[in-house]
């Protein structure tokens, strides 16, 4: 009796399985035909951020531009409300990426590539029709409108920010900046050209005072810029905090606030160690760099994805398995 019924439920799977490819087949065969003209302007999310009141969505979008011949990433604001909602473009200079609010949901933070950050070479420039692509630096925009700022500065890019729970502070990640001295030996021995592997090295993690930053930004343009910030190679406000012989991927902050978890990878972005790939943290109570990051993972895998437990004891990352999906683990 088990049998027959157990042959009656799987004729009856493969039934509904049959109807529901077929009416799929119908389906997709009433559809237009997407052109190649739609194909090729399509637009990417690359991110998406819901602000902390829960109201409102940051979007980073990527898309051709094929007047300007780049591809146009640009940062978007959905609001909720009872009319049905509202789109705002935030930026326009085609150069942005990797938004995340602040807690207090006052600030969004981002990634730019925009030729001319404040500090270094002249005002802020939010125009679309500046093509010029720079080093990316760290700015803040405010959600309710106004120009975007740069609270970074330097040589060296960002690749990798957080925000501290209280918005404070924010944490990021540059290539460990050379001195002037360094950066001329390096001129007068190989002039122009890029040795391979020589100028690949490690990440120096600062903390910038939020606070501090405003200040200044506040400042800029009433006074003139002081001879030491005009040749600095770095964020004067900014205090480095660690140094990692690796790359950082990616940061986060404890709930707490505590604690910073990093996860490492190649410094020449190239899958070579596994070694190179592993998660980290700062104690932030008494961060020094003397004192170098603990190592929290030690195993042949490619930690991502982080993110800590609401109890700010634990750490959960994903790990690539075959077929390219992540494994969920725990620290």
């Amino acid at each position: 009796m088990i049998s027959l019924v157990l042959d009656s439920m799987n004729r009856l799977l493969s039934y509904s399985s049959f109807l529901c490819l077929v009416l799929g087949v119908a389906f997709a065969a009433d559809k237009p035909k997407i052109t190649l003209d739609e194909f090729f302007n399509y637009v990417e999310f690359s991110s998406l951020q819901i602000s902390p009141d829960g109201n409102s969505v940051v979007i980073a979008t990527d898309r051709a531009d094929w007047d300007r011949q780049i591809f146009q990433t640009d940062l978007w604001l959905y609001r909720d409300d009872p009319h049905g909602g509202s789109l705002t473009r935030l930026t326009q200079s085609g150069h942005e990426s990797s938004p995340r609010w602040s807690p207090d949901g006052r600030w969004i933070a981002f990634l730019s590539e925009r030729g001319s950050p404040r500090g270094k070479g002249g005002e802020s420039d939010d125009s679309k029709d500046d093509d010029s692509k720079g080093v990316a630096q760290l700015y803040l925009i405010s959600p309710n409108g106004g120009e975007a700022f740069a609270v970074t500065e330097g040589e060296e890019e960002v690749h990798a920010f957080t925000w501290s729970p209280d918005s404070k502070t924010l944490y990021f990640a540059t290539r460990t900046p050379w001195n002037k001295e360094q950066k001329d030996d390096y001129k007068k021995i190989w002039k122009d050209t890029l040795q391979y592997r020589a100028a690949e090295r490690g990440d120096m993690i600062y903390n910038l005072d939020l606070a501090h930053a405003l200040e200044l930004h506040a400042a800029r343009g009433t006074s003139e810029t002081p001879k030491a910030e005009k040749e600095s190679n770095t964020t004067l406000s900014a205090h480095s905090i660690a140094s990692t012989p690796w790359r950082v991927q990616q940061l986060e902050t404890a709930p707490d606030g505590r604690r910073l978890a990093f996860v490492t990878t190649s410094v020449s972005q190239r899958q070579e160690r596994l070694e190179e790939f592993e998660i980290y943290s700062i104690d932030l109570a008494n961060p020094t760099l003397q004192t170098p990051p603990r190592e929290l993972t030690h195993n042949e895998a490619f930690e991502q994805e982080l993110m800590w437990a609401k109890d700010s004891r634990h750490i959960f990352f994903g790990v690539p398995s075959i077929g390219g999906r992540s494994r969920p683990s725990r620290r």
